[in-house]
């Protein structure tokens, strides 16, 4: 005896699924440790070059330009 396909069913599995397998990725950056000197150097008008000069030499964060550009961008 052949079940009958139940599509709401099979729909609300499907959800249930989706659901276990995606997981919130909220991961800190390492500049938000920083936020206060980086926003203080962006509004004095530093440009992003400068700002990741001073995080590599001053306060030896191994971070990428591309990285506090986002930051300031996003946070600036």
């Amino acid at each position: 005896m052949i079940e009958e396909f139940d599509v709401k069913k099979e729909t609300e599995k499907a959800k249930q699924l989706t659901k276990a397998i995606r997981k919130p990725r909220f991961y800190r950056s390492s500049l938000d440790e920083y936020a206060d000197i980086l926003i203080a150097l962006h509004r004095a008008g530093n440009t992003t070059a400068k700002i990741h000069r001073f995080l590599v030499k001053e306060k030896k964060v191994n971070v990428a330009w591309s990285t506090v550009y986002r930051w300031v961008k996003k946070n600036g």
